[in-house]
Formats: C-alpha cells, structure tokens, sequence
C-alpha cells in the first residue's frame, strides 16, 4: 500500500484518482479508492469483450457472423474507424475495435448485439460487484441516446481490476485473444507511456472531458505481472494535463514493483 500511496503522491494525483495494484505472483493487492463511483468511460468496453468471447466459447455467437452498422449507432470515435452504415462488420472485426480503437460505433454496435442487461448479469456473474452496462458511448454531443435514456455506465476501478484478474490468468473463455487484443491499444499516451524497457502493458483506456482512466495487464522484462489500474477524475480534462500525471505515477509506481 506504501508504494501505492507514495505514485499517488508523487504524481498529484492523491486526491483526484483511485487506484489498484495486484502482485499476480504473490496474490497480494493495494488499494486506493477502488469502490468510488467514478464514470469508467471506455474501460466499460472491457465488459463487452469478455462476454462476447464468452458466447463465441459457448457457441452462441459466431466471430465471422456479419452485422449491418445501424446509423443510430453512429458518432464520433478517437481513432479513425473503418465502419459505416453501408457496411456490414464481422463480430470479431467488431471486437477488435472496440478494444484496440476503442471505437465506440464498433461498442455500440455490440451493444446491440449482446444486450446491455445480459452483459450486465454475466459480468456480475464474474463478480463485478457494481458493474452496469446501461448506455451507449458517444464522442460527443448530442449523445447517441440523447440524455434521458439508459442508466449510467459503471464499473468501478475493483471491478476493472477483477476482470483484468481473471482475464490475466485464464479464468475466463479466449483468454490469450482478449489479452492480444488489450495489448493492441492504440492509446499509447498514458500508463503506457511509462514503461520500462523490455515492459508488455495489455491494457485499456477511456477519457471524457473530466475522467482520464488506464487499466491493464503489466508483464515485466523479469516475467513478473501485475494489474494496475489508474482512474483520475480532473475537472476540466485535457488529454496535455492528465496524460503526464499517469505516467509518473507509473515511472514511481515501476520503481517499487
């Protein structure tokens, strides 16, 4: 925990994150935070992952099965996306760039697909205690859904943690493909910018104009792994501001692993 407590100090970032560390050896944690109800923008998308690979195990989605992208569930995305409404996109297509892009078409899209209910009750299944997936995401405004439809996304830094958990040592359906997946990020800018060396970070990140969040699966050069998850809540957001406080955090943070 004093090493938890010591990144959070060094970067400023004490008051306005939440935070936890699992030790994947040793089974020990540290913890700062990790119930508080914070949006978790994009890291809800982590949800959506499992449980389509979790129906492609139990053989009730197929990866190559063709959807048509709807035009309600167009809007904007950080990455350049491929998907249009005169397209259709294979499931696994789908998955990859909801993760990989964070590609919010591409989540909604899935969304739609899996049913935010089913998603829900199959994460807490899991044991994502207070996970819900209640809306679509939107880059902007107008929201995809406007303001008064679907309860707000949640999943808390432990809930992001616990997934990650399991996700890291197999305990849950395509496994190694998820952590493929994570380790494809596009966002290098935060956590990730951070590294050390010889350092794989499988992870996933989501901003908003006042959260800025990174979560992932750290294998270090000497075979050791860790979950590490990072959420800031700075009012006012900007990538320039937040960006920097995370990766040093994770530079302190490294430096005790």
């Amino acid at each position: 925990m004093a090493a938890l407590l010591d990144a959070l100090d060094a970067s400023s970032l004490r008051s306005d994150a939440a935070a936890v560390v699992i030790d994947l050896e040793r089974g020990i944690s540290a913890r700062w935070r990790d119930t508080a109800d914070i949006y978790p923008a994009s890291i809800a998308k982590l949800g959506l992952m499992t449980d389509a690979f979790r129906r492609i195990a139990a053989g009730s989605l197929r990866p190559d099965t063709r959807i048509q992208i709807a035009a309600a569930n167009m809007t904007q995305t950080a990455e350049p996306t491929p998907l249009t409404t005169d397209r259709a996109a294979r499931v696994d297509e789908l998955i990859a760039l909801a993760i990989e892009r964070s590609d919010n078409i591409a989540a909604n899209q899935l969304i739609d697909l899996l049913g935010r209910d089913q998603v829900t009750h199959s994460m807490r299944d899991l044991g994502l205690a207070d996970f819900v997936l209640g809306r679509k995401f939107s880059g902007g405004e107008p929201l995809v859904e406007g303001h008064a439809i679907g309860t707000r996304n949640a999943m808390t830094p432990a809930d992001a943690a616990r997934l990650l958990e399991l996700i890291a040592r197999d305990a849950v359906p395509y496994a190694a493909e998820q952590r493929a997946l994570l380790a494809r990020c596009a966002d290098r800018d935060k956590l990730a910018g951070a590294l050390d060396a010889g350092d794989v970070f499988m992870h996933k990140t989501g901003v908003t104009s006042t959260v800025c969040h990174d979560a992932g699966i750290l294998q270090a050069a000497d075979g050791a792994r860790y979950v590490l998850v990072l959420y800031t809540t700075l009012d006012g957001l900007a990538a320039g501001i937040a960006d920097p406080a995370m990766q040093t955090w994770m530079r302190s943070l490294r430096t005790r692993l």
